[in-house]
């Protein structure tokens, strides 16, 4: 079977979700291409994997059997219509989160304008969903969101966690002295809350052994940078911001951190947390957002407030105590759960059927 794996917007955060589900696809037998944004041809530095820029190296191609997209964009609306106009191609989405309620999304931050860019990005993804042949969704409460509100448009639909490949060397348990926040700054991740957290540490000297990350391709908001900016000098904090970082740097970031926060004032799933596991790195977790995949006191901590910077720093201490424990839990839990070894029969069920 050819079958596309398909990502048209540029996010170098997904560039381990499309090499995971390439992988995959070699393991069963079929023969894969990334249809990719041009921009993540960088973060193949080996020239690994086979890639298509445009509509015009589908040409190249006989027979498309399937294709399965990631993430929204325009585009997809186009390329599924040719795919099963020109090649009859079975199509499978892959919707990392349905559009909850604007309500939900005020109250975790965001302003009107971020809200209507959200809701226009659902009005793109109810096209998709309705011309797709499967929809995939990666926790439970997306599947069960999904369920309340889009099951008139399409009613084929399944769930399976997000997929990774192991980029982990073997000495995941290693030294480790990050607190990190990794990936996008949004008003529902929290950044300012753990930027708070990140000042009152320092000024209190509560993990004196400890240095904190932030590290984003964002740029960190005015009021943030001002906190953070006295603490570059003494080495307390590090950041790396506003500019797209290779997957290497973006593992390596994981590799040295401890804890990675993930207290969101709202989440459904998060790729972070997989990635944290993978690299053995434990989350903190706000308890109202908890899903499936967070166990709690073995793969991470949940906090009931991250307003609260007792709590925070009670639920960070009781990880740097039992370090070793947390990142063997968070290894197993990645291996089990997120590793594509491990999803290869369902995932090739949905492309069969």
């Amino acid at each position: 079977m050819n079958i596309l794996v398909v990502s048209l917007n540029f996010n170098p955060g997904h560039f381990s979700h499309l090499g995971a589900n390439y992988k995959l696809l070699i393991d069963a037998g079929s023969t894969p291409y990334l249809y990719i944004n041009r921009l993540f041809n960088r973060m193949d530095k080996s020239d690994w994997f086979e890639k298509i820029n445009s509509g015009d190296g589908l040409k190249n191609l006989k027979n498309i059997d399937a294709a399965v997209f990631w993430f929204p964009s325009l585009r997809n609306i186009f390329e599924i219509i040719r795919l099963k106009m020109f090649y009859r191609s079975k199509v499978i989405y892959i919707y990392h989160e349905p559009f909850d309620s604007i309500q939900n999304y005020y109250k975790s931050g965001f302003g009107f304008k971020k809200i209507a860019k959200i809701w226009l990005i659902n009005l793109v993804n109810i096209p998709v969903i309705f011309l797709s042949d499967s929809i995939v969704l990666p926790s439970t409460s997306s599947f069960n969101l999904y369920k309340k509100k889009y099951t008139s448009l399409n009613k084929k639909y399944s769930l399976i966690p997000l997929i990774f490949d192991d980029e982990a060397t073997a000495d995941v348990v290693e030294v480790k002295k990050f607190i990190s926040y990794i990936g996008t700054v949004a008003a529902d991740h929290a950044f300012d809350r753990f930027v708070d957290f990140v000042a009152m540490a320092i000024d209190k000297q509560w993990f004196p052994d400890m240095t904190f990350l932030v590290a984003t391709s964002s740029r960190i908001p005015a009021r943030e940078k001002a906190i953070l900016e006295p603490h570059l000098k003494s080495g307390k904090v590090v950041v790396s911001e506003g500019y797209p970082m290779t997957n290497e740097e973006i593992n390596c970031h994981y590799r040295g951190s401890l804890i990675v926060w993930n207290a969101y004032n709202r989440s459904m799933q998060s790729g972070v947390l997989p990635k944290a596991y993978m690299f053995g790195a434990a989350v903190i977790v706000l308890s109202r957002n908890a899903n499936e995949f967070v166990e709690n006191h073995k793969t991470g901590v949940l906090i009931e407030d991250n307003n609260d910077m007792v709590k925070i720093k009670e639920a960070m201490e009781e990880i740097i105590i039992d370090m070793d424990y947390f990142s063997l839990n968070c290894r197993r839990k990645f291996l089990e759960v997120f590793y594509y070894k491990n999803r290869i029969a369902e995932f090739m069920n949905l492309l069969k059927s």
